[in-house]
């Protein structure tokens, strides 16, 4: 019944922004706490985001057909039992994504390989460990500052170009892995996910070396590390001035030059 399943959303609703409420009150009497036993006068606590606490003591409902409103772990456990398209019929794993939370940069490319397929852990193959030495020199990596993830969660047979449909069915899951995620910039790397994010018909070629918006954050195009392999003498110095800009965006030093 549509009625009340909204009545219990709002419900729910009410009850996680009190939540929030409460947990930014249990600060302000810490603070109250330290000045009776310190004697001393203590800076108020800021304002802090609850939300992904708040997700963890109150997750709300798990739609399968809605991601809106998923946490990190429900949309994980959505795209491993998805089925909105032919490709859960051949995958291995599914391949959500991986990094820290919050990032710094995001990263999405297109879909998994086979690599990726047979561990579900992103960019672990050949190109994921050429991408690795794009960006340690900036600094950047998985384990600190920044989430690797694609735009299809499953891999095409053979590592075809993934076919509309499969867009379209995967792209609830990553708009919202994109606000779980809040990064600073967004780098989309090569055509299928550039197009995809940015709604666009035009190549890489044509949409790097500017700055895009989806949903407020920056976005930056370059191409994808399988192809700069196959094209090292044509691609190699398109993605270095791309990863420049990276940079400096992200204010990161770049390798032989200090701040």
């Amino acid at each position: 019944m549509p009625g009340l399943r909204n009545n219990n959303m709002s419900n729910i609703e009410e009850k996680r922004e009190a939540l929030a409420q409460d947990l930014q009150q249990f600060l302000y009497y810490c603070d109250q706490a330290e000045e009776m036993i310190t004697g001393k006068e203590v800076t108020p606590s800021p304002v802090m985001d609850f939300s992904s606490l708040v997700d963890e003591i109150l997750p709300l409902p798990l739609d399968k057909d809605a991601p809106e409103g998923a946490s990190m772990k429900q949309l994980v456990r959505m795209v491993q039992e998805c089925t909105r398209c032919p490709l859960c019929e051949t995958r291995t794993h599914t391949v959500f994504g991986e990094g820290a939370l919050p990032s710094r940069l995001l990263v999405i490319g297109e879909s998994p390989g086979a690599d990726e397929d047979a561990t579900g852990r992103a960019f672990v193959g050949k190109a994921g460990q050429y991408l690795d030495t794009w960006l340690t020199p900036l600094g950047l990596s998985r384990e600190t500052n920044v989430y690797l993830s694609n735009i299809i969660k499953c891999r095409p047979p053979e590592n075809r170009t993934p076919h509309v449909n499969e867009i379209s069915s995967c792209l609830p899951f990553v708009r919202r892995q994109i606000r779980l995620v809040k990064p600073e910039l967004i780098l989309l790397l090569g055509g299928v996910a550039s197009k995809a994010l940015l709604d666009t018909d035009k190549g890489v070629g044509e949409l790097r070396g500017r700055f895009y918006r989806y949903e407020g954050v920056p976005v930056l195009v370059t191409y994808h590390p399988a192809g700069v392999l196959r094209n090292m003498e044509e691609l190699k110095r398109p993605v270095w001035e791309d990863l420049k800009k990276v940079a400096a965006f992200l204010n990161l030093t770049l390798p032989g030059r200090s701040r």
